[in-house]
């Protein structure tokens, strides 16, 4: 009986498209189906635990997890991150060792830890009042290979040089202060492809400094689009376009021309179908030294953006040059 059982739900989990684990008001263990129905496998009411001001029991497969769940007061530690990386463990026989994970978090929290779950193929990450920038470190070292990772937080604290977060395959992430500096180490070390940040740090060198290592191949190889935007209420000192394109020879159409539209699909949610068309037009452009490659570029005082051809410099000039 037992075994007729565990083979229904195997036959139930099969239809599985993915596992989405939620932590707002409530830690929540969500399947979603193939067919885009869903079904709750585990909640946990994070309130009630609170109010009750004591430590939580929980069994997950007769394994026992006790701790407290964190709230906005320091003296409490959350234990959602417990839960959810003991409830993956304990659902391999099920739902198999590889099926795809999402992580989505909105809370407000001091000192939370994300949890290290594997598979994740998403992100959505907003904690207030900040993230450490560890805490990161460690959640992404675990699941390396995201095709999207959405962050809007306070960092706090410099991610590592090699933090497997610069690999993603797309970041859009909002960095909410005028301390932080992962905006400019994103523009160092990024190695994904799509990455749309908003920060209130913003400085032409590095500008230059990431121009120089794409047009030598040093860096960003991958890289199909990027955009930096100064937010609005940022205190940083405008960028200078004029010394950007200076030091680096930027080349320029015609003005007798219309100036190239590029235009690339991306993500901008967990749920993979729903994606938007980022376009911008620039007679602007920089070639890459060893293969010819052509990327247009739009420099103002509060934006840059870089959008990557499949167009060597003869093919673009074919192309775009001729336009009346």
């Amino acid at each position: 009986m037992n075994n007729l059982i565990v083979s229904v739900e195997k036959a139930r989990f099969n239809k599985i498209k993915y596992i989405l684990y939620k932590l707002t008001h409530s830690a929540l263990i969500e399947a979603v189906n193939y067919d885009g129905t869903s079904e709750v496998i585990l909640t946990v009411d994070t309130t009630l635990c609170n109010l009750m001001n004591k430590k939580k029991k929980l069994y997950i497969s007769d394994t026992l997890i006790e701790s407290k769940w964190y709230t906005a007061k320091r003296t409490k530690t959350a234990f959602a991150d417990e839960v959810f990386e003991s409830v993956q463990k304990h659902s391999y026989g099920l739902f198999g060792n590889n099926k795809e994970c999402k992580l989505y978090v909105i809370i407000y929290a001091y000192g939370f830890r994300l949890p290290k779950l594997k598979n994740i193929s998403g992100s959505y990450i907003n904690i207030i009042p900040s993230i450490d920038g560890k805490a990161l470190d460690d959640y992404c070292s675990v699941s390396t290979d995201q095709d999207f990772v959405k962050v809007a937080t306070v960092i706090e604290g410099r991610l590592k040089e090699n933090s497997k977060f610069y690999g993603m395959k797309c970041i859009d992430i909002n960095i909410l202060d005028n301390k932080t500096t992962t905006a400019l180490d994103l523009l160092r070390e990024f190695a994904g492809k799509n990455a749309f940040i908003k920060t209130s740090k913003l400085e032409h060198r590095d500008v230059i400094q990431f121009l120089k290592k794409w047009k030598s191949n040093e860096s960003f190889e991958k890289l199909e689009i990027l955009q930096v935007t100064l937010r609005d209420n940022s205190d940083s000192e405008p960028m200078n376009p004029v010394e950007i394109k200076n030091a680096i020879a930027i080349k320029t159409l015609s003005e007798s021309v219309s100036s190239p539209v590029y235009n690339c699909k991306t993500r901008i949610d967990l749920n993979p179908d729903i994606s938007r068309v980022v376009s911008f037009n620039s007679h602007q452009y920089i070639v890459r030294e060893h293969d010819n490659r052509v990327a247009s570029v739009v420099i103002t005082e509060r934006e840059f953006s870089i959008g990557v051809w499949n167009l060597t410099e003869d093919e673009f000039l074919e192309k775009f040059a001729g336009n009346n």
